[in-house]
């Protein structure tokens, strides 16, 4: 089987895990709690000539040094106003930004809650409110 053709856009993905604690003190009241949040990076691009869009190894590499780094072990209400699967999912894209083709970081606090975040790659309006329920 041959590669994708170069003219194809293809969306890779990479899962890191890192674990942080955090509480929720706005709408919502949480105590203090820790999470192991799962982080879901997909990047967009075209296969070079050997067929991939990024090395999986860089991708858990830089992610170590400029997020992980920065987060294992954190006491995340420190770091952030509200630490939310969205507001994360948004400073993680920043961090990793200048480095990978980011298509979507998507921040788990479980496995059945999480958040996705597009940059400014994917408008708002764009999603109906009947699409989101």
């Amino acid at each position: 089987m041959g590669c994708p053709a170069r003219d194809s856009v293809v969306i890779v993905r990479r899962e890191i895990t890192f674990r942080a604690r955090h509480s929720h003190h706005g709408m919502l009241f949480e105590p203090p709690h820790e999470h192991d949040f799962r982080v879901i990076l997909s990047m967009v691009g075209e296969p070079n000539e050997e067929g991939f869009i990024c090395d999986f190894r860089a991708v858990k590499r830089i992610f170590q040094r400029v997020v992980k780094q920065e987060l294992e072990n954190s006491d995340l209400d420190q770091r952030f106003s509200y630490p939310t699967s969205e507001n994360l999912a948004q400073w993680i894209w920043e961090q990793l930004d200048p480095f990978f083709p980011l298509y979507c970081v998507e921040v788990k606090e479980k496995a059945h809650s999480g958040a996705q975040y597009f940059g400014k790659t994917v408008p708002a309006a764009s999603f109906s409110s009947e699409a989101l329920h």
